[in-house]
């Protein structure tokens, strides 16, 4: 099981005790209350009017109040640390005293009262309590070994305060070994569907990370937010075309695993850059890449957002360059915003998020005029209003300029 959902579900068990342990401390707590308001007030039992000791009426259920409560600043305490997984061990001692603090305060109180039927009282039913709550666990031997204890209580009450062993107590033994038994066998079917559920869960998680990777996190968000669909829609977006300048020769004469090698650091930068600034990697084209900004999620100024990535992008590659931590490299980027149609085309049988109109074949064309003007970095007119002052100021017009498969020139800004 992978270790982060084995970590959750410890952490679930922990808390899982903590619950346990706070529904016994209510219960006895309760418990002190009811016998309060019966032997002061209403003054109803009789039975309990004849055992007004101490030992009978307080000593039991105020040891199970304390010792529940210690328990529970035991847990409290592993979870403020993080050691989220009580030891078994811990755990079977836990269960033990649960058991067997009630079977000798009884054993005090029969010694008081010599007259006392103690296995005709309510008092023996407060084991099957334990049997019950047990299934909480989540754990067989846990809770065979409660109803084991509570059997072996039975049979201690039978012959040595009553001096006798009959089918009755006979019958008794084995019902609070069988309650256990049943606990134990609940308590193993809910672990068993537990785990199905983490293992399942686990399975899915792997997809989503496998599906995260292939596409860009925010589409695979809405994939998994729609049903795995994302509906053509119209968009205003900024697209952005990233080259790498002189790909060809460098990769000359490289092996294919150090080509792969720069490749990954080159465009784990570009990544981590273009979701700073909210954008996404639509594709990896080998030499370059193309990155929306504005879908799948809205932006209010898509162009201001690209422009920011693309000034940020050309410092990381520079600084990265400079510690060697990259290849000389040199980029080209190209920018124009616009509306787009986005959302899944393909069949039902092979689909892709794409983002499709002249906006992204416009951007394209931008970039591949770096090389005639030796820039790194062109925007359309649109771009260059959509920005802020401080790009307009350094931006350098290069006026309508003809684009390649372009009916009509198009405005150009250098920024870089």
């Amino acid at each position: 099981m992978n270790l982060i959902f084995q970590q959750k579900l410890n952490e679930e068990l922990l808390r899982s005790e903590r619950r346990r342990t706070i529904i016994l401390a209510g219960i006895f707590s309760f418990a002190i209350v009811y016998r309060c308001v019966d032997t002061y007030i209403l003054q109803m039992d009789e039975e309990t009017n004849q055992l007004r000791s101490f030992a009978t009426l307080w000593l039991f259920p105020f040891t199970i109040v304390l010792f529940e409560i210690l328990s529970l600043l035991f847990i409290n305490n592993r979870i403020k640390r993080k050691k989220n997984k009580i030891p078994l061990a811990a755990q079977y001692i836990n269960a033990g005293l649960e058991i067997c603090l009630p079977t000798f305060i009884i054993l005090i109180v029969v010694g008081q009262h010599v007259n006392y039927n103690v296995l005709t009282s309510p008092a023996v039913s407060i084991y099957f309590l334990f049997i019950i709550l047990s299934t909480l666990r989540l754990n067989f031997g846990l809770s065979f070994f409660c109803g084991l204890l509570s059997a072996l209580s039975f049979a201690i009450f039978s012959y040595v305060l009553y001096h006798h062993f009959n089918s009755t107590d006979g019958a008794r033994c084995l019902i609070a070994l069988l309650a256990g038994t049943a606990a134990g066998l609940v308590a193993t079917q809910i672990r068993s569907a537990i785990d199905l559920s983490v293992r399942e869960a686990e399975k899915q998680q792997q997809v989503i990370n496998l599906f995260g990777s292939q596409v860009s996190k925010e589409v695979a968000d809405k994939m998994l937010e729609n049903g795995g669909v994302i509906e053509s829609r119209r968009m205003n977006v900024a697209i952005m075309f990233i080259d790498i300048r002189n790909f060809t020769l460098f990769v000359a004469g490289k092996k294919p695993e150090e080509i792969v090698q720069y490749q990954n650091a080159f465009f784990s930068i570009v990544v981590g850059v273009v979701e700073k600034h909210g954008g996404i990697v639509n594709q990896f084209l080998g030499d370059g890449c193309m990155v929306t900004f504005g879908a799948p999620n809205f932006l209010e100024n898509p162009s201001a957002q690209a422009v920011n990535a693309a000034f940020e992008l050309l410092c990381e590659i520079e600084r990265n360059t400079r510690g060697e931590t990259l290849p000389p490299t040199k980029i080209g980027i190209g920018i124009h915003c616009g509306e787009a149609v986005t959302g899944n085309i393909g069949t039902l049988q092979r689909q892709q998020y794409s983002i499709t109109g002249n906006v992204v074949i416009l951007a394209a064309r931008i970039e591949q005029l770096n090389k005639t003007f030796e820039s790194q970095l062109l925007v359309s007119r649109d771009v260059h209003i959509s920005t802020t002052a401080k790009f307009t100021a350094e931006a350098e017009c290069l006026g309508d300029v003809e684009l390649k498969g372009w009916h009509q020139p198009l405005g150009i800004y250098k920024l870089a």
